[in-house]
């Protein structure tokens, strides 16, 4: 800091103000988060100097446990900024394997007066200069104050603090989003093909997929996700009633049509409170543009909906994924066949394509990583899921399945909850995280906050039956039976082969005294659904415990299941779990540990719910359980 005390930095058309870590661009501040901007004073402060990561890391986040990774984003988003301001040189180097030093030309700002908020109060300031002041109190003949100060200073001083004050207060006003017609939610519905002869070429569901996500960025209002609303077209319902079905206050229907080189888009916007038009357009564009199409479909749908947008929304709605209009259209392709479910093979094409055409765009990386994240190839699901965070940190989706690759196949508590906490943060109305944040408060056996997460989930997605399903298995996690066997009746009642709802019930009711097992009429439902999802054999042979169903009394039952599901552990170590637990209700305590050190070596994916499951109580307080527990990191 210099001698007279100033704490305001200027580089190139910027101005830092050092101590209350605000940066502005010329006359606009510019919006970018807390922490890089005080980044950003570190390194103006020791300009020419390298400052190391961890001299950063201590001083920004003083008391607080971060990765490197999080400094690593910061910095991504300053050069970023810079970036888009047109800053021919950015002005922050790295030092391999050091850190970091601010090479920019710094000069240091002298000012009595900072205002911060609003250009008003700045401009109102400069005509109140001190030879202003003078001369307004040599002009007037009015008598001293008892402090030695005239009547016009004093009330030019009443006028500045109003001025400051109404300013200050208009700018607070105009920081939140005001939306048209009261509308805090929205389901975007997708677009109905008007290419009968060749139903899936115009790329519907990608585009209507790429809309919610940008629309959802903003964190103006709620947008339902494309789960929510991919069942539409089979739903036998119109717009404003599935629109009422999903609690939005408005829906986005439209039509796309693809004719030799050209994509014509028609849309429009219905409040479902009480069916009236709020918007509609039209948009053509070249078909091999479709980015520009999504981009002038979003921006007018925000404008449409907000009727102020924040400055930060506006940098939202320009930024673009990609300059490669050709690699946004294979990402949409890759989208597509992901949407629909057409196979992992044909989607994984897509994607590596668009990296091809443009190794800088982020979201196909994400794509990949989604598409394995369920796998037992988890390699290749973080190398790309990394790849697409370093390019664009503030991917809200990355960050929510990294947390479920380190909760599931890591055990790595802390880096999970980071995770999901950066989700949310980044997407406040992203129903996966606060869905997937629930189910590691769960597993945690935070149960009182998991509800919290999970219910504000279901609140963004009101008809998912797997976050009704999950809410209800937490009740059973906590011991409450009834409530839980209630809430899975009402999944049931919706969906009578949903298999979460299907197989929790047979533990719940197991809990209340019942039998474990499925009888065969339930069976045969879970079967031809589990068929339908995963593509099994007609003669599948069913060996998780589960599964298992036989006539005959309980005893029958209990030896067909000891035979299947010990073949099937043999078979496949993860299986030993299912042993586990099959032992464990069957009172057989030392066969239930051992099967369960063979599961924890094998790490099968959901491993972790052990530590809240009531099936596994009679050997909770056993030494080797709790090692056990100790081994997952819990």
């Amino acid at each position: 800091m210099s001698s007279n005390g100033s704490y305001l930095r200027g580089f190139d058309r910027f101005r830092l103000d050092l101590a209350k870590k605000v940066l502005w661009y010329g006359d606009e501040p510019v919006h970018v988060p807390g922490k890089a901007v005080e980044v950003l004073c570190e390194l103006v402060e020791r300009r020419g100097e390298v400052v190391t990561k961890d001299e950063l890391l201590d001083r920004v986040w003083e008391n607080s446990f971060v990765e490197e990774s999080v400094l690593t984003q910061n910095i991504h988003l300053l050069r970023k900024t810079f970036k888009d301001l047109h800053i021919k040189e950015n002005p922050i180097q790295t030092i391999p394997r050091r850190g970091y030093r601010f090479a920019g030309e710094v000069r240091e700002i002298e000012s009595d007066v900072v205002v911060e908020h609003e250009i008003v109060e700045r401009d109102y300031l400069t005509e109140i200069s001190e030879d202003s002041l003078k001369n307004i109190a040599a002009g007037s003949t009015a008598s001293s104050s008892p402090r030695g100060l005239r009547l016009p200073s004093i009330t030019a001083l009443l006028i500045l603090v109003g001025v400051v004050g109404l300013s200050v207060w208009w700018y607070a006003a105009s920081a939140e989003n005001v939306t048209r017609n009261d509308i805090q939610s929205i389901a975007v519905l997708p677009l109905r093909s008007l290419n009968k002869a060749e139903p899936n070429s115009d790329l519907s569901l990608g585009l209507t997929d790429s809309i919610i996500t940008r629309l959802a960025s903003l964190n103006s209002f709620a947008v339902r996700p494309f789960s929510a609303i991919e069942k539409f077209g089979d739903s036998g319902k119109d717009a404003v009633e599935f629109g009422r079905q999903l609690r939005a206050d408005s829906v986005l229907e439209g039509t796309i049509q693809r004719s030799e080189d050209r994509v014509r888009v028609s849309l429009r916007v219905i409040d479902v409170r009480d069916g009236t038009p709020v918007w509609a357009d039209s948009f053509e564009e070249a078909s091999g543009d479709v980015l520009k199409l999504q981009d002038a479909i979003s921006n007018r749908v925000a404008r449409a909906l907000v009727s102020k947008l924040r400055p930060r929304d506006e940098e939202l709605l320009a930024k673009k994924p990609t300059e490669n209009p050709e690699a946004y259209w294979l990402y949409l392709a890759g989208r597509e066949s992901w949407l629909q479910r057409n196979g992992k093979t044909e989607s994984l094409a897509f994607y590596r394509k668009a990296i091809e055409m443009d190794p800088n765009f982020a979201l196909p990386y994400l794509g990949i990583a989604d598409e394995y994240a369920f796998s037992y190839e988890t390699k290749t699901a973080e190398d790309a899921l990394a790849k697409a965070i370093e390019l664009d940190p503030t991917l809200a989706e990355a960050h929510a399945t990294r947390g479920f690759l380190r909760m599931f196949h890591h055990w790595d508590w802390q880096g999970a909850e980071a995770s999901f906490l950066r989700a949310i943060e980044l997407a406040p109305h992203s129903s996966k995280a606060h869905h997937w944040y629930g189910v590691y408060l769960s597993i945690r056996g935070r149960f009182d906050e998991a509800q919290r997460e999970m219910e504000k989930a279901l609140e963004l997605d009101p008809t998912a039956l797997v976050i009704m399903s999950d809410i209800a298995e937490l009740h059973y996690f906590k011991r409450n039976y009834e409530l839980a066997e209630a809430d899975l009746q009402k999944v049931l009642a919706a969906d009578p082969g949903f298999i979460n709802a299907r197989l929790n019930l047979v533990k719940v009711r197991f809990k209340r005294g019942g039998s474990y097992f499925l009888d065969e009429a339930a069976f045969n439902v879970f079967l031809q659904k589990k068929r339908k999802a995963e593509g099994l054999a007609q003669d599948y042979d069913p060996t998780e415990l589960e599964q298992i169903v036989a006539k005959g009394d309980e005893r029958t039952l209990r030896d067909n299941a000891r035979k299947a599901i010990e073949k099937a552990a043999h078979n496949k170590p993860e299986n030993y779990l299912g042993l586990s637990r099959f032992y464990a209700i069957a009172g057989e305590k030392e066969r239930s540990l051992s099967a369960l050190e063979k599961a924890v070596a094998a790490k099968p994916f959901v491993i972790p719910f052990v530590a809240v499951d009531p099936l596994w109580d009679p050997i909770r307080g056993e030494p080797r359980f709790q090692e056990i527990i100790r081994k997952m990191n819990l």
